[in-house]
């Protein structure tokens, strides 16, 4: 597979911490992955993706069909 030559390290990372985003990693997993000191950094390396709004959705979802006894737990 040939990468576009436009391509550098910085939009890499870039892409990396959008992707992790897009499938669920806390943001401030996100900001130690990337080893950034303040989360203000972190969320300029932040893109929206086309499919983040469904990824949102599904998140929104998930939490609204728990039962009252797994939202507990997860407090817990």
């Amino acid at each position: 597979m040939d990468l576009p030559k436009d391509i550098t390290v910085h939009k890499l990372r870039h892409a990396h911490a959008s992707w992790l985003l897009a499938g669920g990693a806390d943001l401030m997993v996100v900001k130690a992955r990337l080893g950034h000191a303040s989360i203000t950094t972190t969320e300029r390396y932040l893109h929206t993706l086309p499919e983040a709004d469904d990824s949102a959705l599904e998140a929104f979802g998930k939490i609204r069909n728990r039962t009252r006894q797994e939202t507990m737990n997860s407090i817990a």
